[in-house]
């Protein structure tokens, strides 16, 4: 648990869509990351914490689609664009971003469809 690994007096704050249970040490927003207000708020409680920025950003998120590996796979990669955009305003200079990342293989013909070839 990352409240048990950090200095005494860090700031760990959970994001998700649905609402997290407490967890001593920790705050937790019900937020989208997509959306301007995640990052407002985001903002808000850095203010009250004195934190001006993160030294870990840790995204673990998963669609909640369910059962189409292939799409599931792709709306992942789209979240962890939108994690790494949101990191990028709150991470340290010297900061660590980590993530998780499904790959797809595609053949050949999915390629000419995607990319015009």
């Amino acid at each position: 648990m990352a409240v048990q690994r950090v200095p005494v007096g860090s700031l760990v704050l959970g994001i998700d869509l649905v609402k997290i249970a407490p967890l001593r040490g920790a705050v937790s927003i019900e937020q989208d990351i997509t959306k301007p207000e995640c990052r407002a708020k985001i903002k808000k409680i850095m203010g009250e914490h004195g934190v001006r920025a993160f030294d870990l950003v840790l995204h673990d998120g998963s669609p909640n689609i369910g059962g189409a590996w292939s799409q599931e796979a792709m709306a992942q990669n789209s979240l962890v664009i939108d994690s790494v955009r949101l990191a990028t305003q709150f991470l340290a200079p010297k900061g660590t971003f980590v993530t998780k990342v499904r790959f797809i293989f595609l053949g050949f013909v999915e390629l000419e469809i995607m990319f015009g070839c």
